[in-house]
């Protein structure tokens, strides 16, 4: 029955959100690789293959209006985008395991302190969030969306670089700089 409930969630959210399936797959690949890397556990590979696949699934409540919109967002539409990570959790808490719950609800914070919902730093933001927020940050800025085309790689990987200690938790971006060395990163296929 949780199989089921997984992939139904995975079946709404890439009905809803048009550019959703190759972007929480690539992610969900990428953050395992980058698991892996820091040898995490078994158990913790498989949380974070969910964790990526979910890390969006706040956004079926989203405005199609907003999550399409081909420009920037205005304030208004950015507080409501924000909140997309705490409507994944109150979506999963109850139904999958804890952590998986909690890496969805702190994938957009920042190792600095600067994220969202709560502004949490360092260590104190799971492991798991802090992986899915590189590999979501990576395919978010290689993908074409809605509001920008498609970057290229070696901006994305300097950018990650850039970020490592503010944005980025460093460990984190370190294995993610050995993927990048070896183009073992995942990509957006184009047509």
């Amino acid at each position: 029955m949780k199989e089921l409930s997984d992939e139904f969630l995975i079946s709404v959210m890439e009905d809803v959100i048009e550019d959703l399936h190759g972007h929480v797959h690539r992610v969900s690949n990428l953050a395992v690789d980058l698991g892996r890397g820091i040898h995490l556990g078994d158990d913790d590979l498989d949380r974070l293959a969910l964790a990526g696949v979910l890390h969006d699934v706040g956004k079926i409540h989203m405005d199609p209006g907003i999550l399409g919109k081909p420009g920037p967002l205005d304030e208004a539409e950015r507080d409501l985008m924000e909140r997309h990570p705490e409507l994944g959790f109150a979506m999963t808490r109850n139904r999958l395991d804890p952590k998986i719950a909690e890496a969805i609800l702190y994938h957009h914070e920042r190792f600095d302190g600067r994220g969202y919902p709560f502004g949490l730093a360092g260590d104190a933001i799971p492991i798991l969030s802090r992986i899915v927020l590189v590999a979501d940050a990576f395919d978010a800025m290689t993908s074409k969306r809605a509001y920008q085309p498609a970057l290229p790689v070696d901006f994305a990987v300097h950018e990650i670089r850039k970020h490592a200690g503010t944005q980025f938790d460093p460990q984190v971006v370190d294995i993610f700089l050995e993927l990048a060395a070896v183009d073992a990163l995942p990509l957006e296929k184009t047509a």
